[in-house]
């Protein structure tokens, strides 16, 4: 969209900003702003911002000493190109800097050493674009306004440029990914295996490119990227895999990956895919770090943000038969559902990053890629920047702390119990007490946490609570403006992503202050933190047994509590007036978070309850790990089921002693022996040789070749030595027949089924049962007896 202004007599331009980097033209650093409009999307430059960083001034140092550094690379000398002397804000006082500018952000690293003999260096670890849109004030994933000149086909030339906030978000072209290749054992091998199958999906459109000439396959997916011109390239793990085997096969047919809106190809640097111009969004890196599904796997994902699809009827392990055979159709119908379940999950994960990325600046890949701490670093850089505060240097080490504190939970089955929820506990804490880095010290006007003692001024405000006051704002206000609109309105799902992201970034404050690569890294703040939130806890419990409640369980921010003899509707009259005081004697909002029908407690931080609108509620168990098989977890989601629905814990034993029954008599099917475990380095790189990673190399003997961040199956068999020595990868395993398997090369294995009895099933279920007062001979069906009863 083009603004002619008569007054100011320039052509403005509006648009969003999708992406950012930057390219060298004769040895400067030019910005390059990747934008979109009505129009289309277009790339516009920025020739004037200089990399710079921080030195604090030292006594008798001048610009001048500076300016004589040089530092010889194999280019030539390079020195500071100018030297600004500032005051600036540094943890809340007022300090002398020099303000540092180069030519090119490569030259940071060198000069920033010969810098570090005179002053201290801040801020010289900024990426150059990061830099850019802090100063700037841009923010990727929102809108922006300038001025600028033509500077070729679909490019500007910046002259002045602002952000232009938006309240939604820009209309991108997502299209998602996935390959299959032709092996006829084991893991493809980029140097001899083909690729025979692309599935591309882009909004409405879908192609299942395949076929036995690779050339075409790899150059119909380079041209259908060009026409399509998506802004969004999501796969599922494509950084390890996809990209660098696509990368690979097309240099063996000399095919160039001109991929990249500028026309230039795909680039892999320390691991990374880049795309010039197109976000590429790995969906596994997401998953990682926020899916709460221990095997990761693509099906998994879906199934667990409730978007599976069930088209083929093939596994990955049977692509070449069928293909080999004709059988074409199973294969491509493979391909589309991996296609799908990319894209449907893509759907439900991307717009909280949307939000983030416009919170937090940095473009929407660069976010992905990157962990809660590191997302709180950047925007604290922003808020930084704003007030003229340098930000400190990345922690170099951390210290432990005490954590939470967790009342010892109630033995038994407890019915009509209400969890209390301390709403936002730690920010709380932190807003209530002045909680900062820049506020830490001794005075005589301060706030003095229980325990361990650390004083934090009253006045003023520090950095942090600022912040957090400011946050918590922002989402009061989106959550009344919810009230406005329907629950399924495009409107209402567009405020709760937002007021969600605010939750998740300002619930992250707490644990930033003891992360061990923080800017604001602070001990004594995670450790006041932690004790306030702890003398909480404990004046909560004192309080609601003086009001005639028990006290169940309390654990970090939440406590559990019922009184004997009452039905819900009186129950919940009387957890209301307990509310009302803690609230009266406590800074903190306290909320109901569930009505339990029934609940048992197995120890600190594992307990499992069924609600009263039918939720199975389920913490810290093994149900919810993936170093068990799935036998041991379907046991003890049952086991759970009878307890909290049936109230039969005898049930529960009877039906042990079943499955005991069925695993010695060849019932149990072998996918639910299987072990899965992730692969996170190369199987040679492991000091300690873990059962998965010595399955893992036994397949390898027999080519299959497993990528980092697999989950490698195996099971265990009878025989000599550890479990590792005896763990059989799953993907060599033929047939099964209840007692033993045949791998695919013929020879028999016998299951361990007593490893699987003892070691598996029986510590699933032990560990609840056990607060029934059983015992592990009454699960397996022999009644263990004390020396008396011989008598």
């Amino acid at each position: 969209m083009f603004i002619y202004l008569l007054h100011s007599e320039k052509l403005l331009m509006r648009a969003w900003l999708i992406d950012a980097d930057y390219v060298t033209e004769d040895g400067n650093a030019v910005i390059r702003l990747w934008c979109k409009n009505e129009q289309g999307v277009f790339v516009a430059f920025d020739r004037e911002f200089k990399p710079y960083f921080y030195a604090l001034k030292e006594e008798g140092v001048i610009a001048e000493d500076l300016l004589q550094i040089k530092c010889h690379t194999k280019n030539g000398i390079i020195s500071p190109e100018r030297v600004e002397e500032l005051r600036l804000r540094y943890l809340g006082r007022e300090v002398e800097v020099f303000k540092i500018f180069v030519k090119h952000p490569q030259h940071v690293p060198k000069i920033r050493v010969e810098v570090a003999k005179y002053c201290e260096i801040r801020e010289a670890d900024i990426p150059f674009v990061y830099r850019y849109l802090i100063d700037r004030n841009l923010a990727c994933m929102d809108g922006i306004v300038f001025d600028g000149e033509e500077a070729g086909f679909k490019a500007y030339h910046l002259r002045e440029i602002r952000r232009d906030e938006k309240q939604d978000y820009p209309d991108l072209k997502v299209m998602a990914f996935d390959c299959e290749m032709l092996t006829d054992f084991g893991m493809p091998d980029a140097e001899k295996d083909p690729i025979i199958v692309i599935a591309v999906k882009c909004g409405k459109y879908e192609e299942i490119i395949n076929g036995d000439n690779e050339d075409e396959l790899i150059r119909r997916f380079i041209e259908l990227i060009n026409e399509l011109d998506p802004g969004i390239i999501i796969g599922y793990n494509q950084d390890k895999f996809d990209w660098p085997y696509i990368k690979r096969r097309a240099e063996k047919l000399k095919i160039k990956l001109n991929i990249g809106r500028d026309g230039s190809e795909l680039t892999i640097k320390g691991g990374r895919p880049r795309i010039a111009g197109r976000l590429n969004i790995d969906l596994y890196d997401i998953a990682m770090r926020t899916i709460d599904v221990k095997i990761k796997k693509l099906e998994n994902i879906a199934d667990f943000l409730g978007r599976k699809v069930e088209i083929a009827d093939i596994e990955a392990k049977d692509i070449y038969k069928h293909w080999k055979k004709g059988n074409r159709e199973k294969v491509i119908s493979y391909a589309r559902q991996d296609v799908l379940h990319t894209y449907f999950i893509a759907e439900e994960l991307l717009p909280m990053y949307y939000e983030l990325s416009r919170m937090v600046r940095i473009p929407l890949d660069d976010l992905t890629r990157s962990g809660r701490g590191k997302q709180v670093d950047l925007f604290l850089l922003s808020e930084a920047y704003s007030i003229q505060e340098i930000a400190p240097n990345p922690a170099e080490y951390a210290q432990r702390y005490e954590g939470a504190f967790v009342l010892e939970p109630a033995r038994g089955l407890h019915e009509n119990v209400i969890c209390l929820d301390f709403a936002s506990m730690y920010p709380s804490i932190m807003i209530s007490y002045n909680i900062s880095p820049d506020t830490l010290g001794d005075c005589e006007d301060c706030y003095i946490a229980p325990e361990v003692g650390h004083r934090f001024r009253k006045h003023p405000d520090g950095f942090f609570k600022r912040i957090l006051q400011m946050l918590i704002q922002r989402r009061r206000e989106i959550k009344k403006r919810m009230k406005g609109f329907e629950y399924d309105s495009s409107e209402y799902r567009l405020l709760n992503i937002k007021q969600a992201t605010l939750k998740v970034l300002t619930n992250s404050f707490y644990g930033y202050t003891g992360w061990n690569m923080a800017r604001w890294y602070c001990r004594e703040c995670a450790e006041a933190t932690t004790a306030w939130g702890r003398h909480f806890i404990k004046t909560s419990a004192r309080i609601a047994e003086e009001m005639g409640f028990r006290v169940l369980y309390g654990d970090t921010d939440s406590i559990f509590v019922k009184k004997d003899n009452l039905e819900f509707e009186d129950l919940e009259k009387e957890v209301k007036k307990l509310i009302k005081r803690l609230s009266e004697e406590l800074p903190v909002q306290i909320e109901i978070e569930d009505y339990y029908r029934t609940t048992f407690f197995v120890e600190k931080k594992r307990y499992a309850g069924l609600t009263t609108d039918g939720r199975l509620v389920v913490k810290g168990l093994e149900v919810r790990r993936g170093d068990w098989c799935e036998l041991a977890k379907r046991v003890q989601r049952k086991v759970i089921k009878i307890i909290l629905e049936e109230k039969n814990p005898e049930k529960a034993a009877d039906y042990i002693r079943e499955v005991v029954n069925n695993i010695k008599n060849g019932k149990i099917p072998i996918q639910e022996y299987i072990i899965y475990k992730g692969l996170t380095r190369r199987p040679e790189k492991y000091e300690s040789v873990q059962a998965h990673v010595k399955a893992a190399k036994k397949a390898e003997r027999k080519g299959f070749v497993y990528p980092i961040g697999s989950k490698i199956g195996f099971v265990v068999t009878k025989g000599t030595g550890n479990i590792g020595d005896r763990a059989f990868p799953s993907d060599l395993i033929d047939e099964f027949d209840g007692e033993s398997f045949v791998d695919i090369d013929g020879h028999r294995y016998r299951l361990d089924k007593d490893y699987y009895i003892e070691n598996q099933v029986l510590p699933s279920v032990l560990r609840i049962l056990e607060r029934f007062e059983y015992n592990e001979g009454q699960l397996k069906g022999v009644e263990q007896r004390t020396l008396d009863s011989f008598w």
